[in-house]
């Protein structure tokens, strides 16, 4: 598959996971708190890095409960664990 067709599908997949005006709203709210919260881990403001990362995940999760699907690391657990199990039944 091509990088083109792999990174039109992965915008296709995340734009249908996140088509609930309340979970883009959330979204766009969260994904920058979690990544700022990383600027704070690396200077050593632990609290202010716990309080961003754990506030920007949570927002992201009300907003995939709110469409009724679940958190894109989930998903990417449960496939990981598919391809480990069929390859040790192999």
């Amino acid at each position: 598959m091509s990088m083109l067709r792999e990174i039109k599908d992965f915008v296709v997949d995340y734009c249908q996971r996140h088509a609930h005006p309340l979970n883009a709203v959330l979204h766009l709210a969260g994904v920058p708190m979690v990544f700022a919260s990383f600027y704070f881990l690396l200077t050593g403001n632990l609290g202010s890095f716990a309080a961003l990362f754990t506030g920007g995940y949570l927002l992201q999760y009300l907003g995939h409960k709110a469409q009724g699907n679940e958190v894109g690391e989930v998903t990417l657990i449960k496939n990981i664990w598919r391809r480990f199990k069929s390859a040790r039944e192999s």
